[in-house]
């Protein structure tokens, strides 16, 4: 029997690879004009643009299993984080790298610090939330002045809305890594893993599945997209983000880290990406990228990230707006997790909402939904 797979993102590229690798026939159908779902990039004006800002962590087991880093030119990011507090700009970094850097930093006590050691080897909870799971561990102000903030941009959501043991594995998986970005940006990963799939069709949007009778077929689409297509409700609920991209003078803004902020902003981060990967942008300038979980204005939003970087709002230069619609899926304490992919005789699905918001979640529902319809 042959495969079809609907949705080049991840989940749909490493579902096909995985039938393909099992010596099956797979065809791979995407609506729009190229693989990557929501991890592709732009080019305009001699500038690299992900679609809202993203980080591959190299040290995801999926990545590992495909061998694809060596192919992409990947970038190592700082692991070191800048914090605007109302004192000024404090450093910390992984403590295995910078350990002086943690004890002296006025973000949170020692204790707090090793607090979330604690929480991390902590046996999971499921019925409560990240923020509380985090604060019964000890971490105070750690919490308050970095952990709330830092990662609110890694969950676009606040804290009481993540479930805590997803949310430890996601921060475990920071941990064991190293972040950074291909050279070409962040859809260099995709076109790589992409360029394997022997079948693909572009611009091939699927409105029924009709059309596949006799064949196994893996909805890798986003929720909504699979429930039209099996004639079912989307009880899926996912969390927006929105991205901006702004050019500085080359100079004004030297810092490779992340910066984040302990007061209240509507800004969960903003980063000098080009500072990190160079050609992000062209010879005299460099590109800010900045995310908001609500959507602003672009006036109000440049004023914030003024705010992050100590220079006038007049220094910035709008390059682009990204509004990233269901950007994840929102995990909230309490769900379900997902124990099997089929939904019908032939019919099978793969994507991040089933397993954990990240690429390494795309990537593994993939591989899942491809090794179970085998099996069946």
């Amino acid at each position: 029997m042959s495969y079809v797979v609907i949705g080049g993102g991840l989940a749909g590229i490493n579902a096909a690879l995985t039938l393909q690798d099992a010596g099956e026939s797979v065809e791979l159908f995407e609506a729009s004009d190229d693989l990557g779902g929501r991890v592709r990039s732009d080019y305009i004006d001699g500038y690299i643009l992900d679609r809202g800002f993203q980080l591959i962590n190299s040290g995801y087991s999926e990545l590992k299993r495909l061998d694809v880093i060596k192919e992409i030119e990947f970038c190592k990011a700082d692991r070191t984080i800048d914090v605007v507090t109302p004192f000024g700009v404090t450093s910390i970094g992984d403590p295995r790298i910078h350990p002086l850097m943690g004890f002296r930093s006025p973000l949170g006590s020692l204790k707090e610090k090793i607090a979330v050691l604690t929480f991390l080897g902590e046996k999971a909870n499921p019925s409560i939330s990240l923020r509380d799971a985090l604060l019964a561990s000890g971490t105070g102000d750690f919490y308050e002045n970095l952990l709330k903030p830092f990662l609110r941009g890694v969950f676009l959501d606040e804290l009481e809305n993540v479930d805590s043991s997803y949310g430890r594995e996601i921060i475990k998986s920071f941990v064991l890594g190293d972040s950074g970005l291909p050279t070409a940006g962040v859809g260099a990963l995709t076109e790589a893993l992409g360029a394997r799939v022997e079948n693909v069709y572009l611009n091939a949007p699927v409105d029924s599945l009709s059309q596949f009778d006799g064949k196994k077929v893996i909805l890798a689409t986003d929720s909504a997209t699979s429930a039209k297509l099996l004639n079912r409700p989307d009880e899926i609920a996912t969390v927006s983000s929105v991205t901006w991209y702004h050019s500085v003078a080359a100079g004004r803004v030297t810092s490779k880290r992340l910066r984040i902020t302990s007061a209240e902003s509507p800004l969960v981060n903003s980063i000098a990406i080009s500072n990190v990967v160079s050609q992000y942008a062209p010879e005299g300038k460099t590109l800010i990228s900045s995310t908001s979980l609500h959507s602003l204005t672009d006036e109000a939003a440049v004023h914030e990230i003024a705010k992050f970087w100590g220079i006038a709002p007049s220094e910035f230069e709008l390059v682009k707006r990204y509004e990233i619609k269901s950007a994840l899926p929102a995990f909230k304490p309490g769900r379900n997790g997902v124990s099997s992919t089929q939904v019908s005789d032939s019919v099978f699905l793969a994507g991040d909402y089933l397993t954990a918001g990240s690429q390494n979640g795309a990537l593994l529902s993939g591989r899942l939904a491809a090794t179970e319809s085998l099996a069946y």
